[in-house]
């Protein structure tokens, strides 16, 4: 089980994150086309877009598609989990994943111990109010 955790404001409000998110992966797209030196016109016309379209990838205006990413990555020669930015993540050992599971069942048992512990509190307070 992986659990994702975004800051107390993103909960507030997921637009928010949902748009930073996408203008990381477009600045992303971006420098990996610069640093292969290729124009967008060169992109574009390899994903059979409009220049303009293409544009709109990289500046974050055009939600990208699962399947427009794994062409955008093949012709930058990127792993698209690099474009997302989830390396990090693709680079977690067996290890580190039976102890962020361990983890994670610890704390769903403590969360149940809690749960359990407040209401026989509850239980006990009406019973002294009574």
């Amino acid at each position: 089980m992986t659990l994702f955790y975004f800051g107390s404001t993103a909960a507030k409000h997921p637009s928010c994150t949902f748009r930073a998110m996408k203008e990381e992966i477009a600045i992303r797209i971006r420098m990996a086309r610069l640093t292969k030196s290729l124009s967008q016109e060169n992109v574009a016309t390899e994903l059979g877009l409009t220049n303009a379209a293409y544009s709109n990838i990289e500046r974050g205006v055009t939600d990208i598609t699962v399947s427009r990413l794994f062409q955008i990555a093949n012709i930058l020669d990127k792993d698209p989990i690099e474009l997302l930015g989830l390396e990090t993540l693709a680079n977690i050992g067996e290890d580190d994943l039976v102890y962020k599971n361990a983890m994670g069942e610890q704390i769903i048992l403590l969360s149940q111990q809690i749960a359990e512990l407040q209401a026989r509190i509850k239980q006990l307070e009406e019973v002294k109010g009574k």
